[in-house]
């Protein structure tokens, strides 16, 4: 139950910057699944890279959407901080 009330929170606290995000990764979604790629193989570290309430809310979104079917993630992995990268992106 705290588990849950816990994981409401961090969603609802997201707030509309987070929205943005959510967004532009939802419609990336959306091209995996209408142009038949399915997830990146990398895709973990993608949403490890997002804070906990957009992860759990994309890891939904592919869920619902019908893009991940494998293991569950863990607890850990959902409310995890987001990864912090030493080297710049390419």
């Amino acid at each position: 139950m705290r588990a849950g009330l816990l994981i409401l929170a961090l969603c609802l606290g997201a707030g509309p910057v987070a929205a943005e995000g959510i967004d532009a990764f939802r419609r990336t979604a959306d091209d995996w699944l209408l142009s038949g790629r399915g997830l990146p193989r990398e895709y973990r570290v993608m949403l490890m890279d997002m804070d906990s309430a957009e992860r759990l809310q994309a890891i939904a979104y592919l869920r619902r959407i019908g893009l991940l079917t494998e293991r569950p993630w863990s607890l850990d992995d959902l409310l995890r901080p987001a990864a912090t990268r030493t080297e710049p992106r390419e």
